[in-house]
């Protein structure tokens, strides 16, 4: 069942107020270059469709959009295969042809070994047990936590060489993004195979909302999950203009999370299946985060070529300026009766 495999495509007998998109993100050896490609299909209220393909370059902070018919999309079945015009995208590598002339992108990747997320019967992706509940705005799934990558981007009259270098795969269905979220990823830590992923989100829920919230960490091999659902809370978000500090604890844990963005492209998000939004998204911020177990340090990295979003009013996710800090209490997290009730 496709359902236990959030990787492919979802949407298949979706034809309105919806959209599915994948994002892929590579870092090259040394750091100096990163990319990511997203390709998607969207459908408006009216049923209108049409595909398209995104491009970050992290070395500028450019997006650029790149829009097709909807029958320019096609998607496998019973695996994960996305074409969009003539890019295709997988689990085994991505050959990218956009635009013409002096601004076309090209790649040719291979992708080695990539880190799914596990799935089980009550918990079919990173959504734990809310992948069963149905009327969900959007939904997230972890695709690949890190991956090798080979290969080379060429982009106006430039090449960036990724032999060696780390991958990411994520993706996102559903009718609308948030209105409000943070989001940020990296494995672009000295450790091979380290890797992190952090969404802190307002959730329409029966009626009103919550703010939930999912982190993934994979250190030394052992993955941890911190989730609105998994008993943790969030402690501090202070979010500044270009900087953000979260504290996640509980059962006995505790996650620091500080990240800074410099350059941010501007990439389409959906509205009601229409990509009628704009959102700002860096790809070469600077994050540390520390991991406690007991009190005591249990891993610590940083990198400094992480995604970051940082979008729509932070003060909706319990968040306060980092001036402010101390004025007022945290925001419970997670999907509590008081919350959904306005309390």
């Amino acid at each position: 069942m496709d359902f236990f495999h959030p990787e492919r495509f979802q949407g298949r007998f979706r034809r309105r107020s919806y959209f599915e998109g994948w994002y892929f993100k590579q870092v090259s050896a040394d750091a100096s270059a990163a990319w990511s490609f997203i390709p998607g299909v969207s459908f408006g209220p009216d049923g209108r469709g049409e595909a398209f393909v995104q491009a970050i370059d992290g070395s500028t902070g450019t997006a650029e959009w790149y829009p097709y018919p909807v029958a320019a999309f096609s998607a496998a079945r019973g695996r994960f295969e996305v074409r969009v015009g003539d890019s295709f995208f997988s689990l085994e590598g991505a050959r990218v042809r956009l635009g013409e002339g002096p601004t076309r992108i090209e790649a040719d990747l291979a992708f080695d070994s990539p880190v799914p997320f596990p799935a089980t019967f009550l918990s079919p992706g990173v959504m734990g047990p809310y992948s069963w509940a149905p009327f969900m705005e959007c939904r997230h799934g972890l695709v690949s936590l890190d991956h090798g990558v080979s290969g080379e981007v060429r982009a106006r009259g430039s090449v960036a060489r990724m032999d060696g270098g780390r991958g990411y795969v994520e993706k996102d269905w559903g009718s609308s993004m948030p209105s409000s979220w943070i989001w940020s990823q990296t494995n672009s830590f000295p450790s091979r195979g380290d890797s992190f992923m952090l969404s802190v989100a307002r959730i329409p829920w029966l009626g009103s909302s919550f703010t939930g919230f999912l982190c993934i960490l994979r250190a030394g091999g052992r993955l941890r999950r911190f989730a609105s659902y998994t008993g943790h809370r969030i402690e501090i978000i202070e979010v500044g203009e270009r900087d953000v500090r979260i504290r996640i604890v509980g059962r006995g844990q505790a996650l620091d999370f500080e990240a800074t963005r410099e350059r941010a492209g501007l990439l389409a998000a959906p509205v009601r299946g229409v990509m009628s939004r704009r959102i700002a998204e860096s790809i070469d911020a600077t994050v540390r985060i520390g991991f406690e177990e007991d009190g005591a340090p249990t891993w610590s990295g940083a990198s400094s070529r992480a995604g970051l979003e940082l979008v729509g009013d932070s003060a909706e996710l319990g968040a306060v300026k980092p001036r402010d800090r101390g004025t007022r209490a945290p925001a419970a997290v997670g999907p509590e009766p008081s919350l959904r009730n306005g309390a």
